[in-house]
């Protein structure tokens, strides 16, 4: 499955099984060219990912993502690959549309079974999702907009969270999402002072282990360009597919 095709649907999924309260009655997701405009209230999840992957873009897709965002109070945002981005600049330039300047890489490897990283480095699968939230805020160390609320929806979205420890002090989180046969890698951080120290490294190889239990075929994960995790990731087999870029139009 296409990365961005398989992050929309894991999302997409998420927001169709969870259950509905007062705080998250406006959560929701719809369909667009092949991916979906997904809504969780307050995060950095507010994005339109996947569209355009299966056909040129048209002015009634935008008028749809346009639409579902402006009902939500909220605007209209896009991530796209970056051939999708080229190919349909016109219509998001004649829509008003912004360009975010941010770049992500797009990183994408075979899943494998899990291998030993660092004899100090530990990796495990928690069910505590308070910790593991607490752990990944003190990790994000306040680099990741609307931090808390983003990574309650991580939290609840993942299939399966994990930590890593050095010395048995908890230095790591990460999670991991399944879409199909493809893995999706999110939400890793580190704290600061355990930085360097191939952390990084031990969660993805304990996700890819996870992924490849799970019977996956291709894991997937994005990062700004020239990042430790890119670097990191390139150890363990991911390779650079694509990279994709965020667009925003402002309610009227």
């Amino acid at each position: 499955m296409n990365g961005a095709r398989a992050e929309a649907a894991f999302w997409a999924a998420f927001l169709h099984n969870r259950s509905v309260d007062a705080a998250t009655a406006a959560d929701g997701a719809v369909a667009v060219a092949g991916g979906y405009a997904l809504f969780v209230g307050a995060t950095a999840i507010d994005l339109t990912i996947g569209a355009g992957s299966t056909r040129a873009l048209r002015a009634e897709d935008c008028e749809v993502v346009e639409e579902f965002f402006g009902d939500r109070g909220a605007p209209a945002r896009f991530e796209l690959d970056l051939d999708v981005f080229v190919r349909d600049r016109g219509l998001f330039e004649d829509r008003g549309y912004i360009d975010e300047g941010v770049e992500l890489a797009v990183l994408e490897t075979a899943t494998t079974p899990a291998r030993p990283v660092h004899p100090e480095i530990d990796v495990r699968r928690t069910s505590d999702r308070r910790g593991w939230i607490e752990l990944a805020e003190r990790a994000f160390d306040g680099g990741y907009p609307r931090l808390s609320r983003t990574l309650e929806a991580n939290a609840a979205a993942g299939h399966a969270l994990v930590i890593a420890s050095v010395g048995g002090v908890e230095a790591g989180a990460a999670a991991l999402g399944i879409a199909g046969d493809t893995a999706i890698l999110y939400s890793a951080a580190v704290l600061p002072e355990y930085r360097r120290r191939g952390i990084h490294g031990a969660l993805i190889a304990g996700r890819l282990g996870l992924a490849a239990a799970r019977g996956t075929a291709t894991a997937v994960l994005k990062t700004k360009q020239g990042s430790p995790v890119e670097h990191a990731a390139a150890k363990f087999g991911f390779n650079r597919t694509g990279l994709r870029r965020r667009l925003r139009r402002e309610c009227p």
